[in-house]
């Protein structure tokens, strides 16, 4: 197939063809044969340019509408690329959103996790503070019990009953008692005074303020007593 240039190439040649057959034939023009053949060839050589100038329109055209063809083309490709270069960028930041919660949510478990170490830590360390509270209030029950009438029973759990004997003078074996335990964040908490003392909230405030157990059980003696000797 010949291209564009090759078909402008083989017009001009035409063209030039039938000028050269123009001159040759009249050289030497004269009269009406020659008149005549003079209009004829310039019909001729009118005819081959007008054939000429419309092969050229109708390229022209067809190069018009195959470079319109192209335009729409690209453009509907340059779409097509924007397109998905949008939708890129927005699995992009999908793909980096979900990143971000994965490192947040992970960030945020081990911080549950560190809390739940140092409060288990916590909890084990106060156990065992009480556990060896406990021993001492053990180990000194004896002492207690000689010197003060003072006996230490361990009851429901890890509540410990203090009972004081020899202190009504007209019945020296009557039993006063109070529970004592130590709660979850490691106080003291006195409960069920037998008989009800109206100070036991007040003995609990101070032995939590000086923890000052001797004097926690000095006073509730002191108020037995006094109740006693009421009676």
């Amino acid at each position: 197939m010949c291209t564009m240039s090759q078909k402008i190439s083989d017009d001009e040649q035409n063209l030039y063809r039938c000028m050269e057959e123009f001159r040759l034939r009249f050289v030497n023009p004269s009269g009406e044969e020659s008149i005549h053949l003079l209009v004829e060839s310039h019909k001729e050589v009118a005819k081959a340019l007008a054939d000429c100038w419309a092969r050229k329109y109708k390229e022209g055209i067809q190069m018009i509408t195959k470079r319109r063809e192209v335009q729409n083309e690209v453009f509907l490709l340059n779409k097509r690329i924007e397109e998905k270069q949008a939708a890129l960028l927005v699995t992009i930041s999908k793909l980096k959103e979900d990143e971000q919660y994965r490192e947040r949510l992970g960030k945020e478990i081990q911080d549950v996790k560190e809390d739940f170490r140092d409060k288990k830590e916590a909890i084990l360390a106060s156990k065992r503070a009480n556990k060896e509270r406990l021993k001492e209030l053990h180990k000194s029950a004896t002492i207690f019990k000689e010197r003060l009438g003072l006996e230490i029973r361990k009851v429901c759990g890890d509540r410990l009953q203090f009972v004081f004997r020899c202190v009504n003078p007209k019945d020296l074996d009557q039993p006063y008692t109070f529970l004592l335990h130590i709660n979850e964040e490691g106080d003291y908490e006195v409960s069920q005074s037998d008989p009800p003392l109206e100070s036991v909230a007040v003995f609990q405030q101070k032995v939590r303020e000086t923890n000052n157990f001797a004097a926690l059980l000095a006073n509730f003696r002191k108020e037995f007593t006094a109740l006693a000797c009421k009676e």
